[in-house]
């Protein structure tokens, strides 16, 4: 997120760091990055960096039906990332550090959860396709290992995909109520012009996707664990010229086609890079189409059940305006 949130307080958070974690006199600076998370760096008085992440878990980012399943399928990810790490010695799956109670998240209040990383120094690029066919090889190769490591993970840490659009219904309710303005904020009234304008598009978009679904239920044999986005801003280049894979807030046993689709080209670049480690296997075209509809169809909701609460216009409103016109369908 572009703007820390404003209901956490600074010594809040402080004080959850210290008594979790052990950073002590610490020093935040607010890191603008991503979208879903908010980003510190601290710093504390001996010199130790660390990377804070706190998610909202009322925010439709998360999975689950309210705060706490979010934080239940939060603290899930979080532990399938960190024995990934600790335990099946993935170097390049940058994972939270355990508290002193040996978790990997703790609640920081009702709405928030945070999470204390390794900061890693190094550089990652913006959202979008890969800049070069050797960055798109070397993440299919981590990829290769990440989902060859599937028997090694215990099977009660990762949740398995069910396939379901996070807070889909929502989405139903507001296709239902395009017929009288909205008035939550600045961006909802443009909201609600721009999907009644898709409404059409997006009830073929979801049945489509309910048909994909049966047919990937169905004929997918490729299930592994998954990191679910791959995609360049998730990978840092190490000051050590090393390549890092962050955010493990996704992670799900899922069909490979979950993470190929982000990382492999029309050309199919990074496929031999992919098998050599992984291990023989094949690419289902149509769980490749599903994934990315289901992507197009979660930034629909995500972003329309934010302008159908009450918001203002900010920094994230206006960026989540973008993202949410690049979204609808095209007629």
């Amino acid at each position: 997120m572009l703007t820390a949130p404003a209901d956490l307080t600074r010594a809040k958070l402080t004080a959850e760091l210290a008594r979790g974690w052990g950073l002590r006199d610490v020093t935040l600076e607010y890191l603008p990055l991503g979208f879903g998370s908010h980003h510190w760096r601290a710093d504390d008085a001996h010199g130790v960096r660390r990377f804070v992440t706190v998610d909202d878990l009322e925010a439709g980012f998360q999975a689950g039906s309210g705060p706490d399943d979010a934080f239940a399928a939060l603290e899930r990810a979080f532990a399938t990332a960190a024995f990934l790490r600790n335990e099946a010695a993935l170097e390049f799956v940058v994972a939270p550090l355990l508290d002193e109670d040996g978790t990997v998240i703790r609640r920081v209040a009702d709405r928030y959860a945070v999470t204390v990383l390794p900061f890693v120094e190094g550089a990652s690029a913006r959202f979008g396709a890969y800049e070069s066919d050797d960055d798109r090889r070397s993440v299919a190769g981590l990829l290769g290992r990440l989902h060859a490591a599937t028997e090694r993970v215990p099977a009660s840490l990762p949740r398995t995909e069910d396939f379901a659009i996070p807070s889909r219904e929502s989405l139903v309710r507001a296709l239902d109520d395009l017929e009288r303005p909205w008035s939550t904020g600045p961006f909802a009234e443009p909201a609600r012009e721009r999907l009644r304008a898709a409404a059409r598009r997006i009830g073929t978009q979801l049945r489509l996707y309910d048909e994909l679904v049966v047919k990937v239920h169905a004929g997918s044999d490729s299930w592994v664990l998954t990191h679910g986005e791959p995609h360049s801003a998730n990978v840092i280049r190490g000051d050590d010229d090393a390549l890092y894979l962050v955010d493990w807030d996704t992670t799900l046993i899922a069909p490979r086609e979950r993470d190929l689709r982000m990382v492999l080209d029309a050309d199919s670049t990074g496929w031999d890079e992919y098998v050599a480690v992984a291990g023989e296997a094949s690419v289902n075209e149509v769980a490749i189409k599903l994934y990315r509809l289901w992507w197009d169809l979660s930034e629909i909701v995500t972003y329309t059940d934010l302008f159908r609460r009450p918001h203002g216009r900010t920094a994230d409103t206006v960026a989540s305006w973008e993202y949410f016109l690049a979204s609808l369908p095209k007629p």
